[in-house]
């Protein structure tokens, strides 16, 4: 067999292995959402009270995503991954035996530490064996395990949640999880040299802006300090613009079964029914988002500005369409999560991946998966104050002003990169880098 058809055949089972990893997580991380109906009738709690076990993951997540994207690039993905599944898993199981609200807030939180381990070395993994162009399809292929991840997690859980109680929400989930993890740990190597074969190379040119030097560069490949990584380049502007993107992802997929019971007067059973919409859309933004990029000419940051203002003009018909109809409410909800999830490859993987050469993958995912859920924090307990405070179609008001600063953020990335260009600044990932 020769090199290359070899070296494919592993492409192929990393990219699998990573598929079914971040699936994985989603399963143990998004059944909360289907349960959380359950919990609330189960302990009497409010809105707010309930989101602050969203909350706490989301917040502890987003510290995790920082710590745990350096730690990332310095230790073996395949152990490290196995070890944050494993451990979702076994919390999974005790929040199905909890009777009191700080223990399930504890308990998610602790959760949101072990699946923080997952993102950064991934992005770092897949970027030992996927050379150049083949980053956007890699990215956007990965997307859809999150979709993958919610159907099996809302889907299943939410069958099993209805027969047997929303206990069974995690039990069962638990058990899918455990046996996926085992197959990570078979399947994935962490690059080419672990089998003997040799590095990846790049196929075709990549963008000038892609592999200028940077300042503390040279001399030694990848030696540049994160810091100055961050502060050098407009790293702050995407973050900004992922932590408008979390509170709007995360604050639909949390509250979404809720918001379609309380506003559309639907039984239980049958939310659980349409809220699988939300994900299949999502599915088709994601392909949308990919098409989007090519036609762009994989202009990755004018294609998350031009969603994000997607998301907010959806956001925007629910402030006027939430009380005439309920399958124009059902499709715009999941309109404004399908261009906000179509939004989520190219930051959240393409960005990354184009800092590959200073080996700063893992680190650079995490900064912005950090940010990501900085905003998912904020989206927890805040959107279920304005529900019980006000109303829902104030947090669709929310919404609607928040995708426009996250579209607006990547709008001043893009003039800045422009600008740069055209005063013949040296630039890094299409960024501004001053000598």
């Amino acid at each position: 067999m020769s090199t290359g058809t070899s070296m494919r055949k592993w492409q192929i089972r990393i990219f699998a292995a990573c598929f079914i990893a971040y699936t994985a997580a989603y399963i143990c991380r998004v059944n909360i959402s289907v349960a959380l109906p359950g919990i609330q009738e189960s302990l009497g709690l409010s809105s707010t009270r309930a989101g602050l076990i969203g909350t706490s993951f989301f917040w502890i997540y987003a510290i995790g995503q920082l710590v745990n994207g350096y730690i990332g690039d310095q230790v073996s993905g395949r152990i490290f991954i196995f070890i944050g599944l494993i451990t979702s898993v076994l919390i999974n199981v005790l929040f199905g035996f909890s009777t009191s609200l700080i223990f399930m807030v504890l308990l998610w939180g602790a959760n949101g530490i072990f699946q923080s381990m997952l993102w950064g070395p991934i992005v770092r993994i897949l970027a030992n064996w996927f050379p150049g162009r083949k980053n956007a399809s890699v990215a956007f292929g990965m997307s859809f395990s999150m979709i993958i991840g919610y159907l099996i997690a809302w889907g299943i859980s939410g069958m099993i949640m209805e027969r047997l109680g929303w206990r069974w929400a995690f039990w069962f989930p638990a058990g899918i999880v455990t046996v996926l993890a085992c197959v990570w740990y078979v399947m994935v190597r962490n690059k080419p040299s672990d089998i003997g074969m040799p590095a990846v190379h790049e196929e075709e040119p990549v963008e000038a802006a892609e592999t200028a030097d940077l300042p503390g560069d040279h001399g030694k490949a990848g030696s540049m300090a994160f810091l100055k990584l961050i502060s050098g380049t407009n790293l702050l502007f995407v973050a900004f613009a992922g932590i408008t993107q979390g509170i709007i992802k995360d604050s639909i997929s949390l509250w979404s079964p809720t918001l379609i019971m309380n506003t559309q007067n639907l039984s239980l059973k049958s939310t659980l029914a349409v809220v699988l919409i939300i994900p299949v859309l999502n599915f088709i933004g994601i392909l949308f988002a990919g098409w989007l990029n090519r036609l762009l000419k994989y202009k990755e940051k004018i294609t998350i500005m031009l969603l994000m203002i997607g998301s907010a003009l959806a956001s925007l018909g629910l402030v006027f369409f939430i009380e005439t109809n309920t399958v124009l409410t059902i499709i715009l909800i999941s309109c404004a999560s399908a261009f906000i999830f179509g939004a989520n490859p190219a930051m959240t993987t393409i960005i990354p991946l184009s800092y590959r050469e200073h080996r700063r993958v893992s680190s650079v995912a995490g900064f912005i998966d950090f940010s990501i859920y900085v905003g998912s924090g904020l989206a927890g307990a805040f959107t279920g104050f304005i529900a019980d405070h006000y109303s829902w179609t104030n947090v669709f008001t929310m919404w609607f002003l928040v995708s426009l600063l996250g579209a607006l953020s990547m709008g001043i990335c893009v003039f800045r990169e422009s600008r740069a260009s055209t005063a013949g600044t040296v630039s890094g990932q299409g960024q501004n880098f001053n000598e």
